[in-house]
């Protein structure tokens, strides 16, 4: 573009030099006397054209400028742009630190709550089927986990350690229907076993149609399964239902802790289960 400009202002210089090398031409083979008339005949004709030809040369070069200054408008917005792009990077990077850090922060004060040792790890997988309910976290054999182990965060109880290998270990979770929770209705005591449904659900089943459960009621661990601490929050009661020829009611949980939104997770062992003193606390609250 710039030196297609820069050729055409070219060719009007070339025509505006042509024209006045023809006028000086004329001028040496006209007579004395005539020289004053073909002059202002020559300026006449010639001053238009030469005029036209010093405002488009004008005319040409301040565009070539402006495209000069164009392009480094141009050139100096998409610098900026990456600058601007960097410092979001930056700042999302940071962002997430700051929130990773709480929430190892309130897992770190919860395991002190519980009084015991446990492993903390990190959800790596997540399984993207649905037909499981599943995750897979990144510690396994060679950190301490084995199979059966508790798996919770500060909200309640996640799952159970259902595989393990070297450094990553499959937790399933409290929602899938494999998964099975010795549980209490913290109100009153009533007993009953947890189990998954759906990703959003859970029952609690066994639970005997006469026995007072109802709607907005707690379920926590009992701690009689050998894997969970007793006093962990399960689920919420969400729905009762009563079959006067069925012995057992109906009972449809929602569980305290979202599987799909779990990151970090904290791995206990039913050998450091916390003292009694502490469980029958934490279960009357």
């Amino acid at each position: 573009m710039i030196e297609w400009l820069r050729r055409l202002r070219g060719l009007f210089l070339a025509l505006a030099l042509l024209a006045i090398l023809l006028y000086v031409f004329t001028l040496n083979f006209q007579a004395p006397t005539d020289v004053g008339l073909f002059r202002r005949l020559v300026i006449e004709v010639f001053s238009p054209v030469l005029n036209l030809l010093h405002s488009s040369s004008r005319s040409i070069d301040e565009k070539i400028k402006g495209y000069v200054v164009l392009r480094q408008v141009r050139q100096d917005n998409e610098q900026l742009r990456g600058q601007i792009n960097e410092l979001q990077n930056k700042l999302t990077a940071y962002q997430e630190a700051f929130l990773e850090n709480q929430r190892l922060r309130r897992l770190l004060d919860f395991k002190n709550t519980l009084g015991v040792k446990g492993i903390a790890s990190q959800v790596v997988v997540h399984d993207p089927s649905g037909w499981f309910q599943t995750v897979v976290i990144d510690k396994g054999s060679r950190e301490g986990i084995k199979t059966d182990m508790a798996v919770v965060n500060e909200e309640g109880v996640v799952g159970r350690i259902a595989e393990v290998s070297d450094h990553y270990s499959r937790v399933i979770l409290i929602t899938d229907p494999e998964s099975a929770v010795d549980a209490l209705v913290q109100r009153n005591r009533t007993r009953g076993i947890m189990t998954g449904k759906d990703e959003k659900s859970c029952l609690l089943r066994y639970v005997r149609g006469n026995l007072d459960v109802r709607t907005g009621d707690l379920v926590i661990t009992s701690g009689k399964d050998g894997i969970f601490p007793k006093g962990l929050r399960l689920g919420i009661v969400r729905e009762v239902v009563k079959d006067p020829v069925d012995l057992f009611q109906t009972i449809a949980l929602q569980p305290i802790v979202n599987p799909n939104y779990v990151e970090e997770l904290l791995v206990i062992g039913n050998h450091e289960l916390p003292p009694d003193n502490w469980q029958e606390t934490q279960s009357d609250e």
